[in-house]
């Protein structure tokens, strides 16, 4: 995939942003499209929220500090991932989702990849990651990005079995 880069999220891509934030509207994914609702609203807003949260301030209850990068391929957002400063129990440090639009095209193993190197860059040696026991295409983007199974657990926040997955830097 050529052209295929992560960058800051950005005032430059407002309405392709918005247009990745309706595609979960559309499918009825009330969890993406709650999340990212108020680029809808206010998109000034949310820019300056997630600036925030990459400082630390104003989180959510319960976060910690996180860095938000948009995928971008053909000049259009088609995939977000957040590199956590600090590793969460239940979510580890990245976490990402790719477009409903763009699933299945090789988009999740490319976001990781990258987000990896931005994770490494930070300095984070071993890069934790979670994802649904029953999530088979997760698992596989993880894996294909050398990630190695530590183990299954139960997520108390999430009412859910997961897996844990270290990947580590060299």
């Amino acid at each position: 995939m050529i052209d295929l880069f992560l960058i800051e999220p950005s005032k430059e891509y407002q309405k392709s942003f918005q247009s990745y934030t309706l595609a979960y509207g559309r499918i009825n994914d009330n969890h993406y499209f709650n999340k990212y609702k108020k680029a809808l609203e206010n998109f000034d807003e949310f820019l300056n929220d997630l600036y925030k949260f990459n400082k630390g301030i104003d989180l959510p209850q319960g976060r910690v500090p996180f860095s938000t990068f948009w995928l971008i391929h053909n000049d259009e957002v088609v995939g977000v991932v957040r590199v956590r400063h600090i590793e969460t129990e239940e979510t580890g440090h990245i976490g990402y989702d790719i477009s409903p639009m763009c699933r299945n095209k090789g988009y999740g193993t490319q976001i990781l990849r990258l987000a990896l190197k931005k994770a490494f860059e930070m300095g984070i040696k071993d890069a934790i990651l979670t994802c649904k026991t029953d999530n088979i295409a997760s698992r596989r983007v993880i894996e294909k990005n050398n990630g190695v199974l530590l183990g299954a657990f139960f997520a108390k926040e999430k009412n859910e079995d997961m897996y844990k997955f270290s990947c580590s830097n060299g």
